[in-house]
């Protein structure tokens, strides 16, 4: 075989390997990433009565073209979330997640501190907060160690809690709920590089277009995912910090209150 046809054939099988490295490469590259959201009713979106198209995580999947997965439940709290980890199907897709988000907590403070407060525990309401806020750290911390041992490169989005009260309660819950924004802070702290901490408290807190009672409503589910598109994007995770709304949220006291006093509703029967 002359020396030309050797070089031209080796040109050849050079150009063909490096096609197929590219394309290769280029189908690694374009491949979507899993995002998961985890926690209790703000993570499931029960603000809106179409939470499966309108809640802040699909926003996010559909902005970023994310696979998704929602594991929120309405009422969770901390020790909840650690037996929902527990689940074969969590923990198959925490495993391949490559972002985690986490709402979690505010039932602690709704069914404990609250409850404890109401209870009779005005007089020592500091030590009513601490016993909760202590047991809470600690399942906080073994949701985030039971995460990271199925998955230990996924990034944990932990969001901070907001205060929807008014009147009265408002003072008292923003004293709780300060608490338990601090445990992510101290986690932080202590654990550098383990959670990335978005601060949903404050783009939400005082704006009441963005509460329905305790729940995000559509506009809050909206704002919530603004947040986290911020963070995803100063990660590199994310192209844009403008959400992507495919479906419009129905506010569900909204909707469910038009059902009740609709104007068909308030028509005699016809004859």
């Amino acid at each position: 075989m002359r020396m030309n046809t050797v070089k031209k054939l080796t040109a050849v099988l050079l150009c063909l390997l490096l096609v197929g490295f590219s394309v290769t490469a280029y189908a690694q590259e374009e491949e979507p990433l899993n995002y998961v959201v985890l926690g209790d009713s703000i993570s499931r979106g029960s603000g809106v009565t179409n939470h499966d198209q309108a809640c802040f995580g699909r926003i996010i999947a559909d902005t970023n073209g994310y696979h998704y997965a929602n594991y929120g439940i309405d009422g969770l709290e901390s020790s909840g979330l650690l037996r929902v980890l527990q689940r074969k199907d969590v923990m198959n897709d925490v495993a391949k997640a490559d972002i985690i988000s986490i709402s979690i907590g505010g039932n602690n403070y709704l069914n404990s501190l609250l409850t404890l407060v109401l209870g009779g525990a005005l007089i020592n309401r500091e030590a009513a907060y601490d016993s909760v806020l202590k047991s809470f750290y600690q399942d906080f911390c073994q949701i985030i160690a039971t995460i990271r041992a199925l998955n230990p490169d996924t990034v944990i989005i932990v969001q901070t809690l907001y205060n929807p009260s008014v009147g009265l309660l408002r003072s008292v819950a923003a004293t709780a709920i300060g608490k338990l924004n601090e445990c992510f802070y101290r986690y932080d702290s202590e654990n550098p590089g383990m959670i990335t901490i978005a601060d949903v408290a404050t783009a939400l807190d005082g704006h009441a277009r963005c509460f329905e009672l305790i729940h995000p409503t559509a506009q809050g589910n909206v704002e919530i995912a603004q947040v986290l598109l911020r963070v995803l994007y100063d990660l590199g995770l994310g192209e844009t910090t403008e959400p992507v709304i495919n479906e419009r949220g129905r506010n569900s006291l909204e909707y469910y209150i038009a059902g009740i006093i609709s104007p068909a509703k308030l028509l005699p029967a016809a004859a």
